[in-house]
Order: structure tokens, then sequence, then C-alpha cells
């Protein structure tokens, strides 16, 4: 018997471009990207801004902008290739298989529905549900992240809630599907520091719990040194480095992965001076 595939994505050579052209690489904003995020693991995308991650995770979304364009390459979910998807056949993978949460998470709520309604659409879109269960899944989830006033929290809008509370709505929106993969793109920019590393540890416990595949998007090497199981490099438009986050971060073998190291290591220094 064929042993089963370790990896729930992989992105092979993709290459994306801006069809007006960028001066800096002719067009080109991802060169050849290969990426592989196994079953039941949190990957962590690292690289400075402007390096291509969420221009990745977009593609992998069939997200991308109207002046770009992916030239070539393959973005398999579980063996199918989602580029040889229409986009009916796409809408149906999104959401439901692969799900997203973005850097601000009051962008993602509509700010004159309540987080119920919101909610209600999600049941009602993804898992058919009528109006009885849809609250009751709701409050389910809102409790799932950690909410522990799901009642209130419901009937809330948008405005009324913290930016911690907010994001921790978007995450249980984006579970509700009970989708495979969560791509989360820098999740915690927009908060203060107790509160990031709360979202970030409700993540972690969500992808140990529920089993699901994370690829956490961000600049910062110690959330993935302290939150991924795997982790992978970009630099200039193509991932240069990946593999288990203990051998990226004590024998990185890319130039550009050995600065990153070697910045973080000294940023800690100067915030734990002995």
């Amino acid at each position: 018997m064929a042993d089963l595939p370790r990896e729930i994505l992989s992105v092979e050579n993709l290459h994306v471009s801006a069809l007006r052209g960028a001066p800096d690489r002719n067009g080109e904003i991802l060169r050849g990207v290969s990426l592989v995020i196994e079953k039941g693991s949190m990957t962590g995308l690292v690289g400075e801004s402007g390096s291509g991650k969420s221009m990745t995770a977009r593609a992998v979304m069939r997200q991308l902008p109207l002046e770009v364009t992916i030239e070539a390459g393959r973005i398999t979910l579980n063996g199918q290739n989602l580029l040889d998807l229409s986009a009916e056949e796409m809408r149906a993978i999104r959401g439901a298989q692969i799900a997203m949460v973005f850097q601000n998470s009051k962008t993602a709520l509509h700010p004159m529905l309540s987080v119920e309604r919101q909610m209600g659409e999600v049941a009602r879109t993804h898992r058919g549900m009528k109006r009885r269960k849809r609250r009751a899944l709701a409050r389910e989830y809102l409790e799932t992240c950690g909410i522990p006033d799901p009642d209130r929290v419901a009937r809330a809008y948008p405005h009324e809630l913290s930016g911690g509370m907010a994001q921790r709505v978007v995450i249980a929106m984006a579970l509700m599907p009970r989708p495979q993969l969560l791509i989360a793109d820098e999740p915690t920019t927009s908060l203060d520091a107790t509160v990031q590393r709360q979202i970030l540890e409700l993540i972690r416990d969500l992808q140990q719990r529920l089993h699901l595949s994370v690829l956490m998007i961000t600049h910062d090497l110690g959330i993935v040194a302290q939150f991924c199981d795997r982790a992978a490099v970009m630099n200039r438009g193509t991932v240069v480095e990946q593999g288990p986050r203990d051998r990226i971060l004590t024998e990185p073998r890319a130039p550009y992965t050995r600065r990153l190291v070697a910045a973080s290591r000294l940023e800690k220094l100067e915030e734990n001076p002995r």
C-alpha cells in the first residue's frame, strides 16, 4: 500500500507577475516559489516586508489583484491542482477547505452587521444551516476561540469590539466551515504585545485541538521560534530555504537566512542585556 502524502499544500515553481511591470524585477513579483505545508503542522513563512509572503498566500487563495497574474507553476491542495479549477470551483474550495485570517480584523468585518449575522451568513453559505442552528454554532465557535461572553459578543457590532476581540471573532468565522488549512497573514500586526501573544497562543491551541494545518505569515522570526513547527524563508520573491524550525534557526544554509537569524539574536540581546 502506497504511503499517503504528508503535505496538505504544495506550491511548485510559482511565477507571478504584475501586468504593468515592476522596475525592480521586470514585472516579476514571485520567482519560482516552492513551498510545502505538512498536514497537522504550523509553518511560519517569514521574511521582510515586500518579500512576497502575502502575495504567495493570495495566489494560493486565487485572490490576486486584477493587475497581477500567475504565469506558471502548480498549487496543489491534497493533490488537486487549484490552478486547474474554474472560478466557481475555486469559490467552493475557498473558505470551506482553505480559510484566511488577515492583518486588520476590523476591515474583515462588515461595520453595519452584527457579529451573529456575519457568522450566520458563513454557516448558511458553507454548511447550509437553518437560522436556529446558525445562532447556536456562532456561539459555539466564539467559545472555542476563547470569548467568555459569546451572547454579548454575538449581538455586538465590530466598532464595539476591541482589536483582540475582533480578531478572535474573525478566527471563529474562518473556522466555522471546518477548513483543513488556515492561512494567518500577520494576524497580530495591529495589536499590543500582550494581546498579540494571546492571539498567537489561541491559533496554536486551535491548530492542535482541531488538527489544523496552519501557514503563519510573519516578519518576526521570534514568532516562528515560539509557535511554529516548520519554517520557510522568503527573500525578493522566492523561498530561499525551508525545513524543520529548529534546523532553520540553528543551522541556516541560505545567506539571507543566516543574516535574518543573526539579526533576530541581536534583537534579543538588545532587549535582554545582562
